[in-house]
């Protein structure tokens, strides 16, 4: 026995396998999705499948499936704040994003926290209009995201309606887009993306820096399978910033990441399908 226990140290075989390498923590403030398809079920998919540790806060519960949302149940701010503070100590994030928030309570205790913790790398995915329309959030909640929290991100990504909601103004061609990232800008966030996929054939996205445009364009993905793609493109760009890229090149391969996502999205349910952040994984 001592003769084999020498050889194992010689030979290194008393060390064991090497542990893998400590992956960044992202942290996403969100609500969950009974369906899996969008809300803390996407950003934790994506940010797995982008070798990141996905932790959350889960501001409030909803029952949904692909067909739509039957309710919606936002949690205490102080049970959400509970949480924050668990992770806080523990696992703390390299970039941080919020999704869907609920109320001007919850927003309010989110801008203590992010004042007081200094939070960095924080994408804000405002979740306040639907990509149909829909209002997600009621007009107050819309002006405190729009007035307070957003001076504390890096980046906003609303779509084009979510603009049109913080602007008030119509956004339906590039003039119009840049415009509003400009407004946007004003509020606070160091960056604005827009997302315009829904202005022409061409999938059209808009960053703007405060001096500065940067276009990012692909060709449309003609599919009904999208549920979940906000999400699930805001949770690339957290992930990709948690592993140190700059933002622009954060965007550049989100963008890729979410096309993958859409284009390999299998049918699910009897409504529309979420997209797969998966994708690396079930092929």
């Amino acid at each position: 026995m001592k003769s084999q226990s020498f050889m194992d140290t010689l030979m290194g075989l008393d060390k064991g396998p090497n542990p893998p390498q400590t992956p960044p923590v992202a942290l996403s403030i969100g609500g969950s999705d009974s369906g899996g398809g969008a809300g803390i079920q996407a950003d934790i998919k994506t940010f797995s499948a982008l070798k990141v540790h996905g932790t959350t806060a889960i501001t409030l519960l909803t029952a949904q499936n692909t067909r739509g949302v039957q309710g919606i149940h936002p949690l205490p701010p102080h049970v959400v704040r509970a949480q924050l503070e668990s992770l806080r100590g523990d696992l703390p994030a390299a970039a941080t994003k919020t999704g869907a928030l609920g109320n001007i309570k919850m927003m309010a205790m989110l801008v203590e926290w992010f004042e007081e913790n200094k939070v960095k790398n924080l994408v804000v995915d405002p979740v306040m209009v639907s990509k149909h329309g829909d209002p997600l959030m009621d007009e107050p909640s819309q002006a405190f995201l729009r007035d307070r929290l957003l001076e504390h991100a890096l980046l906003v990504t609303p779509n084009h309606f979510e603009a049109q909601a913080m602007t008030h103004r119509d956004v339906g061609d590039l003039a119009s887009m840049k415009e509003a990232a400009k407004r946007i800008f004003d509020r606070g966030p160091k960056y604005v993306l827009i997302k315009g996929s829904h202005l022409d054939k061409i999938v059209r996205d808009l960053v703007y820096d405060g001096k500065d445009f940067v276009e990012f364009g692909a060709d449309r993905i003609r599919t009904t399978r999208l549920h979940g793609s906000g999400c699930t493109f805001s949770a690339a760009i957290t992930a990709r910033l948690a592993h140190g890229d700059s933002l622009l090149h954060a965007i550049d391969a989100a963008r890729t990441f979410i096309t993958k996502a859409i284009d390999r999205a299998p049918a699910l349910g009897g409504g529309v399908a979420p997209v797969n952040p998966m994708f690396d994984v079930w092929d």
